[in-house]
């Protein structure tokens, strides 16, 4: 799984990477969930937070300043 989306209305999305066709490319393809062709590998041991630095939120990225 690469990402989790929850949407106000209360569903929710999983963006995954897969090998469509046997090779080395892999593509990102998204999922509503449940889907048929999804299910639990693994369960994370970490709890679900919605804590500001945690959780799989990224820094915010340093400011680009352009010089004279």
């Amino acid at each position: 799984m690469t990402a989790r989306y929850d949407w106000p209305d209360g569903r929710t999305s999983y963006q995954v990477l897969i090998d469509t066709d046997g090779t080395t490319s892999k593509s990102h393809r998204t999922f509503w969930w449940p889907h048929e062709g999804l299910r639990v590998a693994h369960r994370s041991a970490a709890e679900p937070t919605t804590a500001a630095g945690q959780g799989g939120d990224l820094l915010r990225p340093p400011r680009r300043v352009k010089l004279a």
